[in-house]
């Protein structure tokens, strides 16, 4: 049985993110950045989610991740470590459905 893959969009539409299934919960990481931006990170293997859109990008300070916004309207949409030290992504669940995500379990872990 296939699965169907799971579409989520930024606030104007311009980036897409497809997911494979829904995460086994959503971390609202409380550093700094996660907090004022208000994500809920779902996290996937590399590769396994197709991102489409222009986006921007921020490196906090000296640490290792790549944040992604989108080029028009700003909502942040995904995290990644383009060196290959973290073998997972961070897709921001907020940019999907309230109803697709609503039984996905929000933990907080740093």
């Amino acid at each position: 049985m296939s699965q169907s893959l799971i579409c989520g969009r930024c606030d104007c539409g311009a980036v897409s993110i497809t997911i494979p299934e829904l995460p086994e919960n959503m971390n609202a990481c409380p550093c700094a950045f996660c907090s004022r931006v208000g994500a809920h990170w779902g996290y996937f293997p590399q590769g396994s989610v197709i991102i489409e859109g222009k986006t921007d990008t921020y490196r906090r300070a000296s640490r290792i991740l790549e944040f992604h916004r989108c080029a028009a309207c700003g909502v942040v949409t995904h995290w990644i470590d383009p060196e290959g030290r973290v073998p997972h992504l961070g897709a921001n669940m907020r940019n999907f459905d309230t109803e697709t995500v609503a039984g996905v379990p929000v933990v907080v872990e740093p």
